[in-house]
């Protein structure tokens, strides 16, 4: 079967459109970083709701979408805050209690979404209402957010395009690797058409984009990022976590019974589809480079 079609057409040129624009949102520090924090509302509350339109069950339960859409640019602009306060004074706002203003909007966001469950809706579908709406915050925007925080580190560029160019190689190895070599399906009743030799192809991609990318960025901008031995470790680790965000959204879609989670980004589908490997890479990464002490 041929890869070369118009749905792998729409996708190139789509994407020749949109890296631009991603890749400044992500890269740029001008106008205090907001850019990321645009980059950050945008992604996550367009994925956001799109899941929950997925997980529309009408009289059997739907997402408080305003509730979850409102605390979810809250979360993202406390989060704004804790990363780049200091660095440019924004620190008073908040004074120490930066992370405490996180869990604090985290809780009355629960406690709202509760109340609102008790006061305006019938009690059928209400747990399964609940769920869905703190679920997405916390899983979409929560993870999504740590785009921000990356930023905020110390060389936090050089780290976000490591990870958006592993993920987009894991995709493309995937995507190549199953359509000309796929064989032997994997049998995820999730997703079934994914194949060992796609998943392998992703896996080998990410590993070689992650050394090469850490290699380039050494030779270029003379930062000694990650060792020889960390850029296997760290590639094998992202593509196993690229997967498995994708197989989540899979899982969710197929849930709800439907292709594509929008139609925002021709040949793409929608800002989930696209972003859900690198929402779900976000933090795992993020933490791993705390724990190593990158301030």
């Amino acid at each position: 079967m041929s890869v070369f079609n118009k749905e792998t057409l729409f996708r190139v040129l789509s994407a020749l459109v949109a890296l631009p624009v991603l890749f400044y949102v992500l890269i740029t520090d001008d106008f205090k970083c907001i850019p990321i924090l645009l980059g950050s509302v945008v992604i996550s509350l367009v994925s956001l709701y799109e899941y929950y339109m997925i997980s529309d069950r009408g009289e059997g339960g739907r997402a408080f979408l305003k509730t979850g859409l409102f605390f979810g640019l809250l979360l993202n602009l406390a989060v704004y805050l804790l990363g780049f306060g200091k660095l440019y004074g924004y620190g008073r706002l908040l004074g120490d209690n930066s992370s405490n203003i996180i869990m604090s909007i985290i809780i009355l966001f629960v406690a709202v979404v509760f109340a609102a469950q008790l006061f305006t809706r019938p009690l059928k579908g209400g747990t399964y209402s609940v769920a869905v709406t703190i679920f997405g915050v916390i899983f979409i925007v929560m993870f999504s957010s740590h785009l921000v925080l990356l930023k905020s580190l110390k060389d936090g560029v050089f780290y976000i395009m490591i990870l958006i160019v592993v993920v987009m190689l894991n995709d493309t190895g995937a995507y190549f690797g199953g359509n000309f070599f796929g064989k032997h399906k994997i049998g995820f009743e999730v997703s079934p058409n994914k194949s060992w030799e796609g998943y392998f192809s992703g896996l080998l991609f990410s590993i070689l984009g992650f050394i090469i990318a850490n290699q380039v960025i050494m030779s270029f901008f003379s930062r000694e990022l990650f060792t020889m031995l960390e850029s296997v470790f760290l590639g094998i680790g992202i593509s196993i976590l690229a997967n498995t965000g994708d197989l989540v959204e899979s899982a969710v879609k197929r849930d709800g019974g439907i292709k594509d989670s929008g139609s925002i980004i021709p040949g793409h589908g929608g800002m989930w589809d696209v972003f859900d490997a690198t929402i779900f890479s976000l933090p795992f990464f993020y933490y791993y480079l705390i724990f190593k002490g990158i301030p």
